[in-house]
């Protein structure tokens, strides 16, 4: 199943490595340069108009990627663990 990130952006729920909220995860440098290395390597996608409030770590079999969204970790966990409670019906 998918989990929707906003801006018609879905992720496979079994790539999300986790939703981090954007302020608390940024407090520390070594985010903050894990970040930047991921943006300097095009591995970053901005589905954000606004503020950003979160960012999600996936990985797959091709690459890694960090998805920069407007929604609340919160939020997306929440619809992360909607797609799990379908999936086990």
């Amino acid at each position: 199943m998918f989990v929707h990130l906003g801006k018609s952006e879905s992720v496979r729920e079994k790539d999300v490595v986790g939703f981090f909220d954007m302020d608390a995860a940024t407090v520390s440098p070594v985010t903050r340069d894990f970040l930047k290395k991921m943006q300097s390597e095009m591995k970053t996608v901005n589905l954000c108009a606004d503020i950003p409030q979160s960012f999600v770590l996936t990985d797959n079999e091709y690459t890694e990627s960090v998805y920069i969204t407007q929604f609340a970790a919160t939020t997306l966990a929440e619809r992360a663990n909607r797609v799990n409670e379908r999936e086990r019906k």
